[in-house]
């Protein structure tokens, strides 16, 4: 019974979110959450900037970025950014580029859904690193995930419908 209400509760705030705006295709939408702030790209979207995103286009070169967003996810207060880009045709993937002194460095890639995409930061221990959740579609297939950064590496902690949406 909890299962179904979570599902219908995030189903509801995917629909508000989509309702809200979705992404363009030739736009720069930046949404602002506290320190952290999220970036709906499209196809052509000149206006985006940063070291962070600039260097996973570097590493990527032939990645369309879907959606992206900054936050300090490690607690060495430098931000690091989410990045959800297309792999292929229906097909999703997603790593974190982390911010260091002088350098980046991309997480390991995991899957992400094809549809939809919102990611919202949450403390979910009230202790560092900061935690993430990842929602979206494939069709009628409604899922999520929880993740966190442990060193280098983008880890799932916990997850509902995922492996249906991506």
């Amino acid at each position: 019974m909890y299962r179904r209400w979570l599902i219908c509760g995030l189903l509801l705030c995917l629909v508000a979110g989509v309702a809200a705006g979705g992404c363009g295709k030739t736009s720069v939408n930046e949404k602002k959450y506290g320190n952290a702030s999220e970036i709906e790209t499209g196809e052509s979207s000149p206006g985006l900037s940063g070291e962070l995103y600039q260097y996973f286009l570097s590493v990527h070169q032939d990645r369309e970025v879907i959606k992206c967003a900054r936050a300090d996810l490690n607690g060495d207060n430098i931000e690091d950014l989410v990045v959800i880009y297309k792999e292929s045709e229906g097909k999703n993937k997603m790593l974190v580029v982390l911010g260091k002194p002088g350098q980046y460095q991309c997480t390991n890639e995991l899957p992400a859904p094809v549809s939809n995409q919102v990611i919202t930061f949450k403390d979910i221990d009230n202790k560092p690193p900061l935690e993430f959740i990842v929602q979206g579609m494939k069709g009628a297939n409604v899922g999520y995930a929880i993740y966190r950064v442990d060193g280098t590496r983008l880890e799932d902690l916990f997850g509902e419908g995922m492996k249906d949406c991506c």
